[in-house]
Formats: C-alpha cells, sequence, structure tokens
C-alpha cells in the first residue's frame, strides 16, 4: 500500500464464516453444561471468525491477558491479517459479546505444512484465551 492510501478496518472475516457452521458438533467428545455450540456460545456471545475492525473491539486486551501481546498499529494488524488470509491456513476465531461490542475470547488454528507422513497437513491450536470478564462460560472449550 501506498503511504497516500487509507488502511480501513472492516469487518471483512479471515476466512469463510460458514466453516464454523459446517463443524460436525455431533462428534465433539467434549461436555457441555450448559450446553453450548458454534451457533450458540451464549447469551449475547457470537462465535465468528476475526475481522480487522476487532482491534478496536478488543482484540489486543484478549491476547494481552495471554501473553505481552505488544504495541501494534494498524497497518501491522491489516499487513499480517491480510497475510495470513491470503495464505489459507490460519484459523483465528474471536468470541464477541454483542452487547458490549467487545472480543471477550479467542483462538488460532494454524495448519502446518509437513515433509512427513507423505506430505500431512497438521492443525495446532493456539492462543487460546478468555477475557477475565468471561471465565468459567466454557468458551476456551469451544
Amino acid at each position: 500500500m501506498s503511504p497516500t492510501s487509507v488502511m480501513l478496518l472492516d469487518d471483512t472475516p479471515l476466512f469463510e464464516p460458514s466453516l464454523l457452521q459446517q463443524l460436525d458438533w455431533a462428534s465433539n467428545a467434549v461436555p457441555f453444561s450448559p450446553p453450548i455450540s458454534p451457533s450458540q456460545p451464549g447469551e449475547g456471545l457470537v462465535l465468528r471468525p476475526l475481522c480487522t475492525a476487532d482491534l478496536n473491539r478488543g482484540f489486543y486486551k484478549v491476547l494481552s491477558q495471554l501473553t505481552l501481546a505488544g504495541d501494534v498499529t494498524p497497518e501491522q494488524f491489516i499487513k499480517n491479517f491480510e497475510h495470513m488470509k491470503e495464505s489459507g491456513d490460519y484459523y483465528v476465531i474471536v468470541v464477541e459479546d454483542t452487547q458490549l461490542g467487545q472480543i471477550v475470547a479467542t483462538a488460532t488454528l494454524i495448519i502446518e505444512h509437513k515433509f512427513i507422513h507423505a506430505c500431512a497437513k497438521r492443525g495446532r491450536v493456539e492462543e487460546v484465551v478468555v477475557s477475565n470478564t468471561c471465565r468459567g462460560k466454557q468458551l476456551g472449550k469451544l
């Protein structure tokens, strides 16, 4: 991007949201009490892919409860987001409290390309964190 172009934070998802709806939830062996699911994570909550507008919805505030997240400019965030989106190997999921307009949980699935096992792919779950205001609602398990 040229220095004169405007960097916009918007609601374009990192990956196709229908992937979350297509999850085979019936094969899940993790008990949830009370029952929650990707389509119903709790009252006033929505589970969805990360978008750049989440930078202003407290995404880094939640990440900083896990580790030192560092100071990131909107330009850096968008550049990294675009790289992740183009690769197709990053699935950053957030839970948004729609009443507050704030991110309250996040997790990342990274697809790793291997040379072993006939060039298999392996998924690694990273950066699972739930805001201290929402802990105990099973969002980390979700």
